[in-house]
């Protein structure tokens, strides 16, 4: 069966994206960086291929893809696509109305990251975590692709009053907590900071598996509290449960302080 014809509004948000990328490939290039489709695929996380049928209108954009594409090009989803900005609103509002009419402008929107015309970046290892059920402490093993790091601007690390030789990045697994942070995004978590604070996002070691949770108090109990309203809060006391650290940073996404 052949796929149905893009709406005007998806032509639209394709016409936009298009001339968003064009920018963002001027600035690249004006910077000395990669500009090409196949870099920007490599940053986007999907193949030249399909980065080209977003960009010409022959499969329309989703939330997941949308949000890729506002974070490596430095805009908020809603510079393109105001159709899929009101679904990510509705999707924060869902799992967290009471948070998201408090904080609209983070909630609502993707941030707008640094362009990286600045190059006084830092780097932080990007492992995989070794974890057992029971146990705090937890084991690395160094990511080798791409060299095993990523780089972050120094503002932030300086913004954070963060410790660069202290802190990790880890691939986010699963879907519970989109469209905040999705399957392979990555995080940097600050292992020094464990402390529980209300609303703030942590990697945990529950039961033995890494998972990234906003953690919230209710009625005196620790609960693990996820984006996607398709997953429902677990309370801490139902496993073996501990704290790896808190999430300081995600590049494309404001993730400092409680949502």
């Amino acid at each position: 069966m052949p796929a149905l014809p893009l709406t005007q509004t998806q032509l639209d948000d394709a016409a936009r994206l298009k001339q968003r990328f064009a920018e963002w490939q001027k600035r690249q290039k004006d910077a000395g960086r990669p500009a090409s489709q196949e870099a920007a695929g490599e940053l986007l996380g999907f193949n030249q291929s399909a980065l080209s049928q977003y960009l010409n209108g022959r499969i329309p954009l989703n939330v997941d893809a949308a949000t890729r594409f506002a974070s490596v090009m430095g805009c908020v989803v809603a510079d393109f696509s105001p159709r899929l900005q009101d679904q990510l609103s509705g999707y924060v509002s869902a799992a967290m109305p009471d948070v998201a009419a408090a904080n609209d402008d983070v909630l609502a929107k993707a941030r707008r990251v640094l362009a990286w015309d600045d190059t006084d970046t830092v780097g932080v290892r990007l492992v995989t975590l070794k974890l057992r059920a029971g146990v705090a402490r937890f084991g690395t093993e160094p990511v080798v692709e791409d060299g095993g790091s990523i780089q972050i601007p120094r503002v932030d690390i300086e913004r954070g009053k963060l410790n660069p030789d202290k802190l990790i990045a880890i691939q986010v697994r699963g879907q519970s907590m989109e469209p905040l942070m999705f399957e392979d995004d990555v995080i940097v978590i600050d292992p020094t900071d464990k402390k529980l604070i209300n609303r703030e996002l942590y990697a945990l070691n529950f039961d033995g598996d890494c998972c990234v949770k906003q953690m919230v108090k209710r009625n005196g109990e620790w609960y693990l509290h996820s984006v996607n309203p398709d997953f429902g809060p677990v309370n801490a006391r139902s496993g073996e449960f501990s704290v790896i650290g808190r999430v300081v940073y995600q590049p494309g996404r404001s993730l400092r302080g409680r949502l």
